[in-house]
């Protein structure tokens, strides 16, 4: 089940994040985000497995962060969830853009089959553990057919 994040998911959310990114969000961003932006989750069996941030902003959205449980990927939980967080934006978006380290290829696939394209590189963006720097692919989703929008 898809469903609107609220304050008690916070807590499975804020683990599902520190066993998926080295430089996880906080507990109080995760709360905020609860308030302040479209957050979903999914749930198997009436646990918590997976959750996305969007922020929708005027005729467009940002994909803050998305991540599914390591022990729930690779059975199309990231797609569902994706598409159905995708689908509850009130704003209807001309077009959505995200983030992704240039490492990440299981998430650019999946961003990929959801109609992502990358536009853009960002160089040296995300810290590694390492102390070293990952550049970023810049995507984008046209979620209208009317393209004539994009250019206003």
């Amino acid at each position: 089940m898809i469903r609107l994040m609220n304050t008690a998911d916070v807590a499975s959310v804020v683990e599902i994040e520190k066993l998926v990114q080295s430089h996880p969000w906080t507990p109080k961003q995760f709360d905020e985000a609860v308030t302040g932006y479209q957050s979903t989750v999914i749930e198997v069996r009436g646990q918590v497995v997976g959750f996305c941030i969007l922020q929708p902003v005027l005729d467009e959205a940002n994909l803050l962060l998305m991540a599914i449980h390591p022990s729930q990927q690779g059975q199309g939980l990231g797609y569902r969830l994706l598409e159905e967080s995708i689908a509850m934006l009130k704003n209807n978006p001309v077009q959505i853009f995200l983030e992704v380290r240039e490492s990440n290829t299981s998430a650019i696939r999946l961003y990929e089959k959801s109609d992502f394209h990358q536009i853009d590189l960002r160089k040296n963006y995300y810290p590694k553990p390492d102390g070293t720097r990952e550049h970023a692919i810049i995507m984008v989703r046209a979620c209208s057919d009317d393209f004539s929008q994009l250019f206003k």
